[in-house]
Parts: structure tokens; sequence; C-alpha cells
């Protein structure tokens, strides 16, 4: 009984105690509204997330590269691409090479054309002549001394020295052909049908050009690497012959 009376006693204090204080707040709203506030945050938190993850996802398949390109990304190149490339180097280190060691008066060494790696012009006194620089795999006739080399000779593989072949000079045309290898090399200049000029350039003046190292290297690449179809089995049919006039 004394408990009982004492708890009475302490609650009596208590609401004296707690006389003219404002009633507590109800916390089940608040907690309610917090608990939105969390679960809000922490779904935009989600999302966020998500959307770093996407976009890093997304820039990764970008930088990967696509499945007809190379390593880098890039589109390989196409081999009439690869051949216009070649054509084009070649030709620009034959030019400067024609323009350094042909005689004074030929002011202009140029390609005639970018799909022809043999066809040049050059200009003297104010008129053009072709010249023709050619490297490409022989016909089958011009190699049959290749059966019958001696012994103690090396191979037309293994031989990689300029063999003259024949020579030519007149008014409208001067020309110089070689073997290199398996490939016929010709270097001519000439004047075309109906010129009322004469050829300006000698055979005198090719053998410098074909002479100098450096006409050997350009023809050591071209025959590793052809830029033009082999010479015809008829040599009539052929679209290069210097001499198609004669």
């Amino acid at each position: 009984m004394e408990d009982n009376d004492d708890r009475v006693l302490l609650r009596d204090a208590m609401e004296r105690a707690a006389d003219g204080l404002p009633p507590l707040p109800d916390l089940g709203p608040l907690a309610v509204r917090e608990g939105r506030r969390r679960r809000t945050r922490a779904r935009f938190a989600i999302g966020a997330v998500c959307g770093v993850l996407v976009a890093g996802a997304l820039g990764l398949t970008a930088l990967l590269p696509r499945p007809a390109a190379d390593v880098a990304g890039v589109p390989p190149r196409t081999a009439a691409e690869a051949l216009r490339e070649r054509i084009a180097d070649h030709q620009r280190k034959a030019a400067a090479l024609l323009d350094e060691l042909l005689p004074a008066k030929v002011t202009d060494v140029r390609p005639r054309s970018s799909s022809k790696a043999a066809d040049y012009l050059i200009t003297v006194n104010g008129e053009r002549y072709t010249l023709l620089f050619s490297v490409r795999p022989a016909a089958p006739a011009d190699l049959r001394h290749c059966e019958t080399r001696a012994a103690d000779l090396p191979s037309c593989e293994e031989d990689t020295r300029l063999r003259t072949g024949p020579i030519h000079e007149s008014t409208k045309v001067s020309t110089i052909v070689y073997q290199y290898r398996k490939s016929r090399v010709q270097l001519s200049v000439y004047a075309g049908p109906g010129s009322a000029f004469p050829v300006p350039v000698t055979v005198r003046d090719l053998f410098v050009v074909t002479g100098d190292p450096r006409f050997l290297e350009l023809v050591k690449a071209a025959d590793a690497d052809p830029m033009e179809t082999p010479a015809p089995l008829d040599p009539a049919e052929d679209p290069m012959d210097p001499f198609p006039w004669l």
C-alpha cells in the first residue's frame, strides 16, 4: 500500500510541475513527412547513380570501334585508296628527281594523271611534251631469257641491276628500256603526232637520269609493289608503246 501511495504522490507532483507548460506536439505527421523526404532523397540518389552509369555506358559505346573500323575507330582504306596514295607518293618523288636531273631547259615536270603512275608532262620553251616513266610486270615473252640464264649468274629475281634493253632516238621520241628483276622499266620523252617541234630531250639526257642511284630506288619500290598492269602479250596492243606512229 505504501508503494501505491508513493506512486500517487509522485504523479501529483509531476502534474503540478507541468502545469502552465504548452502541450506536447503531435509527432506522428512530422515523422511521416520526414520519412517521405528520406525516401525521396534516396530515390534521387539512386536515379543519379543510374544516370551516371548509363551515360558512362553510352560514352564507352561511342568510343568503341565500329565493326567495320580498325582499332583506332577509323574505317580502313580501300585497295583503290591505298593505290592512289602510293601513286601520288611515287609521282611526287619521281617528278622531283626528273626536275633536278633533266636539262635546265625543262622548266616544269608534273604528273599527267593521278590514276596512271607512268604519265608525266614536261615543259620546254612553253611547249608541253609527254614523259613516260614506267615500271610494270614484264610480259612472259620478255622473260624467256630468265629460263636460260647461265648457272653462274643470279636469277632474274635476284639480279638487282638495271639491264639495258632497246634504245631509240629520233625527232619524235627518245626512249630507253630496261629490265629490273621481272619488271619492264621504260623512260621515254616524245612529241605528239603532228607536232611541229622535235622532242627536246635526248637519250644522253635520259641516261643522266637512269644512272642516278635514286632512280634505281624508285624502280625497286615500284617493282616490289606494282602500280601498273602487266605488259600485254602482244606488243602491238601495248597502250604504252612509245612509238605508236612509227
